[in-house]
């Protein structure tokens, strides 16, 4: 075993960079599934070994990891990933909502969703002469530069970063995380290269995932389905360490027609791991939850699901109110309803299932 790195001993690493980033270097545990020490050895078993023999002493303090719709400390974020107004308003939603012949109010859920490509994240680092080298499984080598040259105050120029393959990302290898980190820390303290990749279970925490959501869809519309009055309220989690604000509620904004709408976002900051870029973000929990609603709608007003939805096609982005450069949704359902055996069917919800 060549070295144990901890807060106690690890190079120290400049403030106000990144605290996701500010790795080994004071004794708070922010979350389950943290890094807090690394074992370097001449062999993976060899560091797997030592790591066993570790021994870690815990003080607990009160903490708070469930996300909940009444949680004292819900707020509102300045904006949204990655710099989207945070809340909408258009028209009069609520008495549009009141005075509507055919309403919907439905919560939905979606649990978190975890990056694990087929490729772990995995970096080897080298310093010579002040010069750090990696090479390093990313989407963005020019990130990764930028960030450990202000870690370990060098030029950015000192910095060389070599990504030759990505084998798999998802979104969570778009920024430095914590493995090109302890790489760099390790490599500095053992005067040696050091090769470091986090195993299949430490994906699970530190290079982030996509946050579970509490959604409440509101749909207003007369009996044929035309909807007056649109409203997604998004809630979701952050970390205690740094703030990422899912933008799941922006999906919303430009889908469907509808002269009474609002979206809003609110964050809670709890004792977790921080969310992070995930394949869709914010399209894939907020598109859940209004087509969700809108499958209820159209079964509310008797109406086939997808004429509810030509029935509710904007002329222009209901957001912008600019004409849409291109725009095939209306297409792609007509022609998927022809293929799949659905044109001219009864109308009626239920009264066709697919395979029939």
């Amino acid at each position: 075993m060549l070295a144990v790195l901890h807060h106690g001993n690890a190079p120290r690493l400049a403030s106000g960079v990144d605290a996701e980033l500010h790795l080994l270097q004071d004794p708070a545990v922010h979350y389950r599934g943290q890094l807090i020490a690394l074992v370097v050895a001449e062999s993976i078993e060899a560091a797997r070994e030592g790591a066993r023999h570790v021994l870690i002493e815990y003080d607990t303090e009160p903490h708070s990891t469930v996300l909940t719709a009444e949680h004292p400390g819900l707020y509102r974020p300045e904006k949204v990933n990655p710099g989207y107004p945070t809340d909408t308003t258009d028209g009069n939603f609520d008495a549009a909502f009141e005075a509507a012949e055919v309403r919907v109010d439905a919560t939905y859920r979606t649990p978190a969703y975890h990056n694990n490509p087929m490729e772990p994240h995995a970096t080897t680092a080298q310093w010579r002469d002040g010069q750090l080298l990696l090479h390093d499984s990313n989407q963005g080598s020019t990130a990764v530069q930028a960030a450990l040259a202000e870690l370990f105050e060098i030029p950015r120029e000192s910095v060389r970063v070599i990504s030759e393959h990505v084998g798999g990302g998802f979104g969570s290898k778009g920024y430095p995380k914590a493995a090109v980190v302890l790489a760099a820390l390790a490599a500095r303290q053992v005067g040696r290269p050091v090769r470091l990749a986090l195993t299949r279970q430490q994906l699970f925490g530190p290079i982030g995932y996509r946050t579970p959501t509490i959604q409440r869809v509101r749909l207003g519309s007369d009996a044929d389905g035309r909807i007056a009055a649109i409203c997604h309220d998004a809630i979701s989690q952050t970390s205690t360490l740094t703030e990422f604000a899912e933008q799941t509620a922006v999906y919303t904004r430009s889908m469907y027609a509808a002269p009474h709408r609002r979206t809003t976002h609110r964050l809670v900051r709890l004792d977790v791991p921080t969310p992070f870029w995930m394949r869709a973000p914010g399209e894939c929990p907020g598109a859940y939850a209004l087509e969700s609603a809108m499958d209820e709608l159209a079964s509310a007003c008797g109406i086939d699901p997808i004429e509810l939805r030509i029935r509710n096609e904007p002329t222009v982005d209901p957001d912008q109110g600019h004409p849409f450069s291109s725009r095939n949704l209306v297409a792609c359902l007509t022609e998927g309803a022809r293929r799949f055996g659905w044109a001219g069917r009864d109308l009626r919800p239920g009264t066709r299932r697919e395979g029939r």
